[in-house]
């Protein structure tokens, strides 16, 4: 997915004004009762019973899984670390304050922000408009473009600054792709930086390839987006709220046209692991 001529700053205004005059009062709560939390418990029961003792992201599995260190990556600190650590969930109140920027708008950073998407949530789409809040934001093509423009990251100047980046975990995920998709071969791990980076790995256990993930969290709307590997024309897109929730609503783009809704399974660490994870 090329990213040329996408006017960034006024989808961002747009997005801001459902946060200052929004439609939906309270439109970024996480519903309560909401699906996701069914699916989510589908997959976790799953999980547990067909891959819990695979143990992946410890010391035994980066040894013969892991990705070279390149750019940006939460790998560098493994060694500080014990392994358990990063499948911790994040707290809102530290990670609210986890960052450097100083130009986040104090509006949109008052409460975590859950981006719910498809039927009934507060990221739609009708005849080629994508509403947020009830609020319309962009073009279909013009909101896909700008989720592929997060998503790419400008790489560190030197192989020390990304060496001294400092990451909070966001924990390991399953990647269900569908409700029927309950025992998915995909765990996702992330992290993120004081200045928003989203680093992680994306593991496949069906072809047993484990994949670099990089991206970044929007200050003036808390999106995340993000790639895995060397794919270009899939992007990522979800809350950083999201992230601190057991369930993790994303939208996956394909291009600029065609999007799916996909659900990140918080996982459990599956053991006190007291070694630390040096790849």
């Amino acid at each position: 997915m090329n990213v040329n001529n996408i006017n960034h700053t006024t989808i961002n205004n747009q997005w801001n004004n459902a946060f200052v005059r929004p439609s939906r009062p309270n439109w970024w709560n996480r519903p309560g009762g909401d699906h996701w939390t069914s699916w989510g418990n589908g997959v976790r029961n799953s999980w547990y019973n067909g891959h819990y003792g695979n143990n992946y992201f410890t010391n035994n599995w980066w040894n013969s899984h892991y990705d070279n260190l390149g750019g940006w990556h939460y790998g560098y600190q493994f060694s500080r670390y014990p392994s358990s650590y990063w499948w911790s969930a994040p707290q809102w109140n530290s990670l609210s304050t986890w960052f450097t920027w100083n130009n986040a708008p104090q509006t949109v950073w008052a409460q975590p922000v859950y981006y719910d998407y498809g039927p009934g949530g507060n990221v739609t789409y009708n005849n080629n408009t994508v509403y947020v809040g009830g609020q319309p934001i962009a073009s279909a093509e013009s909101y896909a473009m700008s989720a592929a423009e997060l998503a790419t990251v400008a790489a560190p100047a030197t192989e020390e600054e990304a060496a001294e980046a400092e990451w909070m975990p966001l924990g390991t995920f399953a990647v269900s792709s569908s409700e029927q998709d309950v025992d998915p071969g995909r765990v996702l791990q992330l992290a993120v930086s004081k200045t928003g980076i989203i680093s992680g790995t994306l593991y496949n256990s069906s072809t047993d390839a484990a994949q670099s993930v990089l991206g970044q969290v929007d200050p003036q709307t808390q999106r995340v987006a993000f790639r895995v590997g060397e794919n270009e024309n899939v992007v990522v897109e979800t809350g950083l709220g999201n992230l601190s929730q057991n369930e993790a609503a994303a939208l996956v783009h394909f291009g600029a046209t065609q999007q799916e809704t996909w659900l990140l399974v918080r996982l459990d660490d599956p053991g006190d692991q007291a070694s630390t994870a040096s790849p």
